[in-house]
Formats: C-alpha cells, sequence, structure tokens
C-alpha cells in the first residue's frame, strides 16, 4: 500500500475526534513522566513576529523534505466539519484544538498529513496530521495554557462529539515529555475508551506561531509516536520565516475567538 496519506484516512482514524499525547524527547506514546509541559508560564506578551498568511504557506514541509515520511497538503476538511462538542467544560481546550474550528482562533492555519513510508513509498502503519497556526494577539500562549489545565482535569478521560456528530470516548489523557524546542512545548496521549490505537498530540510554541502535530499507529499501537525527526524539521521551518517577519507589539487584551481563516485567506 502506497503512502498516500488522504484526508479521509486521517479522519477515519479519529485524529479530529482525539489525538492526544506523544512527542517526548524520543518522540514516542510509550514515555510516561508526569509533566508534558516545557516553558510554562513564559511570559509571551512582549513585541513578537507575526507570520503573514502569505509567508505562513512557506513554512510547509514538503513532499519528501524529511526522509522516511510522505507529506501531503491537506484542507479545512481535514480536521473534520463543525466544532466538536463535550459535556465537561474543563476538557473543552482539548477538544476544541482537535477540530477545524480551535479556540482561540488563529489569523491563518496550514495542514498537512502525514505518513511513515519505507522503500518505494509503502505504508508502514503511522499516520497523522500537522496544523501550523499564527495569532496576531496572544491565542498561541493562550492555547497552551488552556491545554495545561484541560489535560489536568480531564486525566481520568472525558467524552465527546466530533464536529460531524460522532461520539468518542476518552480513557484517559497522559501528559508525555514535550520536546525541547520553541519557547514552549506540551505533549499528551489520549487512550481511546473503545479502540485499541491510542492518540497523540504535540503542540510547540514559538512566538506567536504553534506547531500542532497529531498521531496515531493502526499497524503497532504500542509504538506509536509523533517521530521527533519531523517536530525538529517543522519547528525549524516555522523560526526561520519567524526571523523574516515583523516585529509587531500586542495589543491588550488576551487573544480570544476574534480574526481567523486558512493561510491565504483575507484576514479581518
Amino acid at each position: 500500500m502506497k503512502a498516500m496519506v488522504t484526508v479521509s484516512a486521517v479522519v477515519a482514524l479519529g485524529l479530529t475526534a482525539g489525538c492526544g499525547g506523544g512527542g517526548g524527547a524520543d518522540g514516542t506514546g510509550r514515555s510516561g513522566r508526569a509533566g508534558g509541559v516545557r516553558g510554562e508560564g513564559k511570559d509571551a506578551r512582549d513585541a513578537v513576529r507575526v507570520l503573514s498568511p502569505a509567508q505562513l504557506k512557506h513554512v510547509e514541509l514538503g513532499a519528501r523534505e524529511v526522509p522516511g515520511f510522505q507529506i501531503e497538503k491537506a484542507g479545512e476538511s481535514a480536521a473534520g466539519g463543525g466544532r466538536p462538542g463535550t459535556d465537561r467544560a474543563p476538557c473543552r481546550p482539548l477538544v476544541d484544538v482537535l477540530g477545524s474550528q480551535p479556540r482561540p482562533r488563529p489569523a491563518a492555519s496550514v495542514v498537512n498529513t502525514f505518513a511513515k513510508a519505507g522503500e518505494g513509498l509503502d505504508f508502514e502503519g503511522l499516520m497523522g496530521m500537522i496544523r501550523v497556526s499564527t495569532y496576531a494577539r496572544d491565542g498561541a500562549a493562550a492555547t497552551l495554557r488552556g491545554l495545561r489545565s484541560a489535560a489536568e482535569a480531564c486525566a481520568d478521560g472525558f467524552g465527546m462529539r466530533t464536529g460531524e456528530g460522532e461520539p468518542q470516548e476518552f480513557a484517559s489523557v497522559r501528559s508525555l515529555p514535550a520536546p525541547e524546542l520553541g519557547d514552549e512545548a506540551v505533549a499528551y496521549r489520549l487512550e481511546n475508551a473503545a479502540e485499541r490505537a491510542p492518540s497523540l498530540i504535540t503542540v510547540v510554541r514559538s512566538g506567536s506561531t504553534l506547531a500542532m502535530f497529531f498521531a496515531t499507529s493502526l499497524s503497532d499501537p504500542e509504538d506509536v509516536e509523533i517521530p521527533p525527526e519531523l517536530v525538529r524539521a517543522q519547528v525549524a521551518k516555522v523560526e526561520g520565516a519567524e526571523r523574516k517577519a515583523p516585529t509587531v507589539a500586542p495589543p491588550p487584551g488576551s487573544g480570544g475567538p476574534g480574526e481567523g481563516g486558512e493561510a491565504g485567506d483575507s484576514v479581518g
């Protein structure tokens, strides 16, 4: 089977219904050190470099830019349709980040899917999604704060509905070691109550930009990982672009459900 990472395949894996967990120092979902955060409490209210929608498009990884992986461009539908829901308010930040309408809303986003591929692009079971979003206010830091709070409050699991109305139940949320990248990072593993395959999520903040990684594995659920080489490559491109972006002072007030869109859309 060729490593064609279709949008429908990613959605079928339930990545948008519940991606949690991995990507620590070794990027694996197996490590279980408590914490799962790095850079917590770091002030993000100073002047920052904000990528424009046009600049954001240039941070996407190329199809074979990271050896051993097939990467493909995706659209909003890769994160499902509509906003997911939950009856556990403290879990809302976790649920929001998994859908196509994250809160706080980013100014712009680009989405790609990836699969681990062997020789001849043979699919090796690991599949996932990368979403890079830039924020005009402090939405990037606010997203990390919300995830930390939700992971602690919902460690015993939670139920939700996808944007399409499908029910999903997670038995637990486990913090994992976060990568030593960016200004701060978090990493979580969500255990699916109905399926054997866990879902992983790693989020790295570099200035006003978030790089989010979601993954699961059909062939070896116990060995699922968010590949560290993929995380390093993506964060490096984000930070390279930010060094060329103009510096702006954040306005008073926190980032909230303000402007948003896909990269290339007008931002109002």
